[in-house]
């Protein structure tokens, strides 16, 4: 860029041999002519012609002189352009969101600052092609295989004039990170220019994205399974736990009925976790301390281990708006994968700081206030194919593990409006990352529910309409009701309890309660038929009962004009807990 055009450069010493030449001939032709002319003594013609000489050279000096300075003044005129559009070309680049790198054959002759910044070298540890192809491709097959693609595309390029066809490649940044980026490669003359464009971010957005859709497909699926499961373990639990009622507690089948009930619970338990991940699983979120849940979960799952929990909150911890149960969920997963990373022991460091996102962050977040959460173990790291898939349902590395706990985690963290991302190397331990909204409402200090027997129901034979559409269901409910001293009736939709319901007040004698299905497949469900007994009746005592433990009507069941919920499946105590506590009150 410092050189004159070879244009210019020729002209300059053209222009002035010209000159010379021309006044040296006009000297030479009249100046012996002149002098003939004025002088006719030998020795003054002498003279003369020595003083010819002298001032032929003295003016041809001084012509040269002032044509030297007048070139030489455009000459760098030129120069000082050419520098000055060469900064302004290079502040060009340097200002362009994307790196670019220019090389001569071997060379690398330029790098912008994007390139210098995005990927961390500078041209004092690039100076060659060879070097950067080591340091941005250190796997020997990926390298060969992006080498040789491209060096294929300069052949095809430069014997068929086509432009060079872009290409998706990973870069290995000098700090260990990989970007990804787009390639797009460019002849300029006898150089090459190689625009990296960096679409890591957008990459991750896409992932997401699929991420988040292929949950909600499974999450489609298992809300049916858990919702017709929970159903099936209705009548089993049901049956199991009224059986142990009827039976004398010293009798043999005691025992067994035990065992196949604890196996039911695990299976209730496993459901649970289907409906996490459901469609129906979304949050009912009211201001929580961050800080009281994971101390919580810490103190749960840590005890008994080998690893020492480590625990460091800012002091100003901002709230979180989330349903507490299902972080609590998240944290227990969390933690429990930690342990078992580290089955010879280690540490488990948890942090909570504030943080506020705006257009600059890198998490791809909705402005506002954070807190953000770090769970970091010492154990051993994961290879990068286990990590690609980390919250895949179904996905584990564990002899034991279901898959769920992490997939199940990832969904009640995307359904809270956060994100939850993982870091991890061989012997480098793995980090999870969790971003959550923060929100300024206080929490609320006072009970939602307390939990344990109540009082006992008054014993005078009141009168339960229960609505589902399992015939099983309600046989063992009606069996249940009957032997805690209700009149009971049934029904298998929301229209005949509507129906029931109106018949029983207008002949005086009204239910004192409903226990409704909230689900009805092809027929009015829970929900619906409420409204239409309220509208008969402000005072009626309905109580909502679903296999889907997680649809937001179980968690916020007053808004929606119940008095009580009663989650498939249940036992026996379950139904005498919820009905005295909604009759007594």
């Amino acid at each position: 860029m410092k050189q004159l055009p070879r244009r210019v450069r020729r002209s300059v010493p053209l222009k002035i041999a010209a000159i010379y030449l021309v006044i040296s001939i006009l000297w030479i032709v009249f100046s012996d002519q002149l002098v003939a002319l004025v002088f006719q003594d030998g020795h003054l013609i002498t003279q003369a012609q020595t003083f010819k000489g002298w001032f032929f050279v003295g003016t041809t000096a001084v012509v040269i002189f002032f044509l030297l300075r007048r070139e030489i003044a455009i000459y760098m005129n030129i120069a000082n352009d050419l520098l000055r559009t060469g900064q302004e070309l290079r502040d060009v680049l340097d200002a362009m969101p994307v790196g670019v790198g220019m090389a001569d054959g071997n060379t690398i002759e330029y790098i912008n600052i994007n390139f210098s910044e995005r990927f961390g070298y500078s041209l004092d540890e690039i100076p060659t092609v060879e070097q950067w192809l080591l340091l941005a491709y250190p796997d020997p097959e990926y390298r060969e295989a992006i080498v040789g693609q491209w060096r294929h595309e300069l052949e095809v390029a430069r014997e068929q004039a086509t432009p060079i066809r872009p290409f998706e490649v990973r870069v290995r940044c000098k700090n260990g990170e990989v970007r990804q980026t787009i390639a797009n490669t460019q002849f300029i003359g006898n150089r090459i220019v190689v625009i990296f464009t960096d679409i890591t971010e957008r990459e991750l957005l896409r992932n997401e994205l699929a991420k988040v859709q292929k949950l909600e497909s499974i999450g489609m699926l298992a809300g049916g399974i858990a919702h017709d499961f929970n159903n099936i373990l209705t009548g089993i639990m049901g049956n199991l736990s009224y059986a142990q009622i009827l039976l004398d507690p010293g009798h043999p089948a005691q025992g067994l009925l035990s065992a196949a009930e604890q196996a039911t619970t695990r299976a209730v338990e496993l459901t649970g976790q289907l409906l996490t991940f459901a469609r129906g699983g979304e949050p009912v979120k009211k201001a929580v301390s961050i800080g009281e849940l994971i101390n919580e979960s810490m103190g749960l799952m840590l005890r008994g281990s080998k690893v020492r929990g480590e625990v460091d909150f800012a002091g100003d911890l901002w709230r979180v708006e989330a349903d507490a149960g299902q972080l609590s969920q998240v944290f227990n997963n969390l933690i429990i994968n930690a342990i078992q990373a580290m089955p010879e022991g280690g540490r488990l460091r948890v942090t909570a700081g504030n943080l506020r996102i705006d257009d600059t962050t890198t998490p791809a977040l909705p402005q506002g206030n954070y807190v953000c959460i770090e769970l970091e173990d010492s154990g051993q790291g994961m290879a990068p194919e286990i990590l690609e898939r980390i919250f895949d349902p179904y996905f584990t590395t564990k002899a034991q593990g279901a898959g769920l706990g992490l997939a199940s985690a990832y969904s009640i963290i995307n359904r809270h409006g956060g994100s939850i991302n993982v870091t991890s190397s061989i012997g480098q331990g793995t980090r999870f990352t969790v971003i959550l909204p923060a929100t300024e409402t206080l929490p609320d200090t006072a009970e939602a529910l307390k939990h344990g027997r109540g009082q006992t129901v008054p014993g005078d034979r009141r009168r339960i309409l229960v609505m589902d559409d399992e015939p099983s269901i309600r046989e063992i409910a009606a069996s249940m009701l009957g032997f805690l001293g209700f009149e009971v009736d049934t029904c298998g939709d929301g229209t005949e309890a509507v129906a029931g319901y109106a018949q029983a007040l207008a002949s005086g004698r009204p239910y004192h309660a409903v226990i409704m299905d909230l689900t009805i497949p092809g027929g009015l469900g829970g929900k619906e038929a409420a409204q239409q007994i309220l509208a008969l009746d402000t005072q009626a005592c309905l109580i909502v009962s679903s296999g889907y433990s997680h649809d937001p009507i179980m968690a916020d069941y007053q808004n929606h004009g119940f008095r009580g919920v009663l989650s498939k499946p249940y036992r026996v105590g379950d139904m005498e807990r919820v009905l005295t506590a909604v009759l007594s009150g």
